[in-house]
């Protein structure tokens, strides 16, 4: 089974992220001077995608159950950076191919372990990384849009070229 094929059918990593995180990202994209961002895990419903056309921002977006597959597509011309939540489960891949774009990123991830795998490590090792850590916990939706318990983990955004310093405490406003 190839790569692609099994991120569409893993049903595991599919979750949604709840407006109040998406909103914490926000600033830092204004702060930059952003203005056509990538969303190349999500569908039109995201509220990535929502937010971020709400703010005032160009948005390019793509999910391989709609076709459009992260590792075989183009940088979208002229983007400035990408946001979204990846699957969890690819994140080596993803982070590999994002440094290799060079590319201004934001990512959801899950905070445990995100220096344990050895290809992750070595990554961040050789290139710039920035952390927007959240206090609390973000609970994710699953794809009938019901909230989900809080995970017995805690997310942040792993980044490379959006903030100012490489670690960010921030708070998060749950509605």
């Amino acid at each position: 089974m190839s790569f692609s094929q099994q991120i569409k059918t893993s049903k595991s990593d599919e979750y949604y992220t709840p407006k109040y995180a998406v909103d914490i990202i926000v600033p830092y994209l204004k702060a930059k001077g952003f203005t056509k961002i990538w969303c190349p895990f999500d569908k039109a419903h995201s509220e990535f995608v929502k937010i971020l056309k709400r703010e005032g921002f160009e948005v390019v977006f793509g999910h391989i159950e709609t076709g459009q597959d992260f590792f075989e597509q183009n940088l979208p011309e002229n983007a400035d950076c990408v946001v979204s939540n990846p699957p969890f489960s690819k994140r080596d891949a993803i982070f590999k191919r994002l440094y290799e774009l060079k590319i201004p990123f934001a990512l959801v991830m899950n905070g445990n372990g995100i220096f344990d795998s050895r290809a992750r490590f070595e990554l961040f090792r050789n290139n710039d990384f920035e952390l927007l850590i959240p206090r609390g916990r973000i609970k994710f939706f699953d794809e009938s849009m019901v909230l989900k318990n809080s995970p017995n983990f805690q997310s942040i955004y792993v980044c490379h070229g959006m903030l100012d310093r490489q670690i960010v405490f921030t708070n998060m406003i749950i509605d």
